[in-house]
C-alpha cells in the first residue's frame, strides 16, 4: 500500500505552492487527497483562486464544509460542495457559533470546527483513512515557523515549505510564473476576511477600506455573544482582542489615528523597531488561515 498524504489547501498563495510541490513530488508514490475547507467567510477572490488552481493544475480538490449538529455531544461532520454551491455568507461559521459561542483569544474553536474536523471526517468517512496512517500537509513557510504546531508529530502535521526552507519571496517568485494570481487588495484581505486572529492594524485597515466587511461578525455578536461556558446570564463573550466589538473597531477606524497596514510594512516595522503591541499583535493568520497554526 502507498503511504497516504492529505493536503490542506487553504486558498492562499503559500498553500497553493505547497500543494503544487507536494503533488509534483509525491503523485506517483503516495495516495494524495487535497481538500479545501470553506468557512463561508473567505473573500470571493480566494474562492476564484482555489477554482483556478484546481482547473489549471488538475489537482481534483475536494471542497468541503462543516456540518454542525446542534445537539450536545454530537461531533462535527462534513458535506461536499463545489465552487458554485460553496457557502458565501458564513453559514458554516454561524452554525458553529450558534452551538459553541463566539471564538476569540480564549476560545480557539473556529479553525478546528470549520476546517480541521470536517477535513478529518471526510478522510475517515469517505476515503476510509484511519487516524495515524496519514500525514496532513499544511501551507506554512519557513519565515512563519512560529505558526508551526508544537504538537506536529502527535497531530501528524507536516510543513513541507518550512522543512524545505521556502520563504515568502520564494512563493511570490513561483506564483509569478502562473497565468493567474490570488487577486486580493492586500494580505490583510486573506481568509476569513474579518478574522479575529488578524492584528488590530489589519482589522482597522479593513474597516477603513470597507465597513461592510464587519457586517457578518457584528450580526454574530448580536446573536451569539451570550453563549458562554459559564451559567452567568450577565456574562458575554466578544471575539476580538481586549474584548473589543465590531462597533469598537469601526469607531477606531473612522477616527483614523493609526498608520494603515501595507504588505511591505510588516517587515519594516520589525527592522525599525516600531512594532506596536496593540496594533500589530496577531496570530495564525497571514494571507490565509491554516489548520495546525498554534495561537
Amino acid at each position: 500500500m502507498k503511504p497516504k498524504l492529505a493536503i490542506s489547501f487553504s486558498g492562499g498563495r503559500t498553500s497553493a505552492v505547497m500543494t503544487k510541490l507536494c503533488v509534483e513530488k509525491f503523485k506517483d508514490t503516495h495516495d494524495i487527497a487535497i481538500t479545501f475547507a470553506n468557512t463561508g467567510c473567505e473573500h470571493e477572490n480566494t474562492l476564484d483562486f482555489v477554482n483556478k488552481c484546481d482547473k489549471h493544475f488538475g489537482w481534483g480538490v475536494v471542497w468541503i464544509e462543516a456540518v454542525v449538529n446542534p445537539e450536545k455531544g454530537k461531533g462535527i461532520r462534513h458535506k461536499v460542495v463545489d465552487y458554485e454551491t460553496a457557502s458565501r455568507y458564513g453559514e458554516p461559521m454561524e452554525a458553529d457559533f450558534a452551538k459553541h459561542g463566539l471564538p476569540g483569544p480564549g476560545w480557539l474553536h473556529c479553525t478546528r470546527d470549520t476546517k480541521e474536523l470536517p477535513i478529518k471526517d471526510y478522510l475517515k468517512s469517505v476515503l476510509g483513512w484511519k487516524w495515524g496512517e496519514f500525514w496532513i500537509a499544511i501551507g506554512i513557510r519557513a519565515d512563519e515557523v512560529d505558526r508551526v504546531s508544537t504538537n506536529r508529530e502527535k497531530l501528524k502535521f507536516v510543513y513541507p515549505l518550512v522543512d524545505a526552507g521556502w520563504t515568502k519571496e520564494d512563493v511570490k517568485a513561483e506564483c509569478a510564473s502562473w497565468p493567474f494570481d490570488l487577486d486580493l487588495k492586500g494580505e490583510h484581505y486573506g481568509n476569513c476576511v474579518w478574522c479575529w486572529k488578524k492584528s488590530m492594524r489589519k482589522l482597522l485597515t479593513l474597516a477603513q477600506d470597507d465597513e461592510s466587511i464587519f457586517d457578518f461578525p457584528r450580526k454574530m455578536e448580536e446573536k451569539y455573544s451570550h453563549i458562554t461556558t459559564t451559567n452567568d446570564p450577565n456574562m458575554s463573550r466578544q471575539m476580538f482582542r481586549k474584548n473589543m466589538t465590531t462597533v469598537d473597531i469601526i469607531k477606531m477606524a473612522r477616527e483614523g489615528n493609526f498608520e494603515p497596514y501595507r504588505d511591505q510594512d510588516q517587515t519594516q516595522m520589525f527592522s525599525q523597531a516600531s512594532y506596536d503591541v496593540f496594533l500589530d499583535t496577531g496570530s495564525a493568520c497571514g494571507e490565509s488561515c491554516e489548520i495546525g497554526a498554534d495561537e
